[in-house]
């Protein structure tokens, strides 16, 4: 009886708690909108700032995580919001400023205990992973640039988000990851686009620091387990360039080239075909080290090949992801810079770090109701296989995810409901995800 009334609180807790989840990818308050650009629009130092705007928005995330094997259930409820003034244009010219605050509104312990052997790390990543007693002391600047943009072009220096494939936000937690350094996007042709930048600072998701990119690798890995060692790896910084090329409406073509000094280089390559009822997709990663460190070896190569093919319906879309290595060596790249790209990625299943992949996904999304095409209701499965034995180990997921926004005075509210079951075949004891794990988040943002 105790075993299924704690699967009855996972599912309903945050409803509760009046938490959210949030795995959306993350809007850009600073994306161009093309054809709605004016480099006068202020006419004087003075107007520059009058006529600028204020954005953010107002989050609750609350996440849960039971573990019926050894009856431990840790959960967290988080308060926060964000704040951004962006200035008009001036000549061009654009300054920007924003902030986050975040506030534990309710958590069981989430510090190390010798009386627990798992760490309630999706929990802990809610507030500051440095400091898991923290529960006030949450804010950070997040945003402090300086932008110029040419028509539909623009180079922006200073705090900033940014949003490719392997770097991101990753905006499920209360605090995104923020990169400081210089980007630039050209898109004056027609079907071409080129854009790319070089970062030397990071703080990344979860935490209230800025740090060097040098230290912000594994930084994850030690926090989460202090007796991973804290080796920091000796780079200047982060070189990403993309390109970006739509011969016509059917066809997508996106190449990323990310060099992580004295450390990797590595290749993310994808292409789609789109038609009315079917979307066809291919991505192909290709990463090798350029030196001996603490992080990769001399003559590690990792190639990944992931596919996709979808069936689109008025009401429903349906797709068969698989991810594959081509060779033994595993993809790793720094976890506190962004989510996985992967066809095969969904919220909480991460193969960053493991070799031998062999990972297969079913992904059904629903659109059940006429005159409700905010509702998305999804059902992903997903069974990952990897190591080197003929065997291998291997994790299943299976997760529902809901998320809508609202009508009327409430269509600013977006929510998100996620809950999901984690089993594992293989997998070292003691691991986090070496035993079954029933885990939900809400989220709830009221974006202005």
């Amino acid at each position: 009886m105790k075993y299924y009334s704690y699967i009855i609180v996972l599912l309903l807790s945050p409803l509760f708690l009046k938490a959210q989840n949030n795995h959306q990818q993350f809007e850009s308050i600073d994306s161009v909108k093309h054809g709605s650009f004016n480099p006068n629009e202020a006419h004087s130092f003075h107007d520059w700032f009058k006529k600028g705007h204020v954005s953010g928005l107002f989050r609750s995330n609350s996440i849960q995580t039971y573990r019926p094997k050894s009856e431990i259930f840790s959960a967290a409820s988080g308060l926060g919001g964000r704040i951004y003034y962006h200035s008009a244009y001036w000549h061009g010219f654009q300054m920007g400023i924003g902030g986050i605050y975040t506030y534990n509104i309710l958590s069981t312990d989430l510090s190390d205990s010798p009386e627990t052997p798992y760490i309630p790390k999706w929990e802990r990543q809610l507030f500051d992973l440095e400091n898991p007693d923290n529960k006030h002391d949450l804010d950070r600047l997040e945003e402090l640039f300086i932008k110029y943009r040419y028509k539909d072009s623009y180079i922006k220096i200073g705090k900033m988000l940014v949003n490719t494939p392997l770097v991101n936000p990753q905006d499920s937690r209360m605090k995104p990851s923020a990169f400081q350094g210089i980007w630039l996007d050209w898109n004056e042709g027609h079907r071409f686009e080129l854009n790319g930048g070089f970062f030397n600072k990071v703080s990344p998701r979860s935490t209230t620091e800025w740090i060097p990119t040098n230290e912000s690798i594994r930084l994850y890995d030690h926090l989460l387990d202090p007796e991973n060692e804290d080796a920091s790896i000796k780079t200047r910084g982060l070189i990403i360039l993309g390109g970006h090329y739509i011969p016509n409406e059917t066809i997508r073509f996106h190449s990323w080239q990310y060099y992580i000094d004295k450390v990797s280089l590595l290749s993310f390559n994808q292409i789609e075909y789109h038609r009315t009822k079917t979307k066809l997709g291919f991505q192909y990663l290709y990463q090798h080290s350029l030196g001996e460190n603490h992080y990769l070896n001399l003559n590690h190569q990792a190639h990944l090949l992931s596919g996709h093919l979808k069936w689109i319906n008025d009401k429903w879309q349906l797709s068969y992801n698989q991810t594959l290595s081509l060779t033994g060596d595993a993809l790793k790249f720094p976890a506190e810079w962004g989510a996985e790209p992967f066809y095969t990625f969904i919220s909480r299943h991460r193969i960053e770090g493991l070799d031998n992949i062999n990972s297969k996904a079913i992904k059904i999304d629903l659109q059940p109701f006429d005159g409700w095409n905010a509702l998305n209701i999804g059902v992903y499965g997903i069974h990952t296989r990897f190591g080197t034995d003929l065997k291998g180990n291997s994790l299943t997921q299976f997760s529902i995810d809901l998320q809508t926004h609202f009508r009327g005075d409430w269509k600013a509210l977006k929510l998100r409901l996620l809950n999901s079951y984690f089993h594992s075949n293989g997998i070292t004891e003691g691991s986090f995800l070496s035993e079954p794990i029933f885990h939900s988040q809400m989220i709830l943002n009221y974006q202005f």
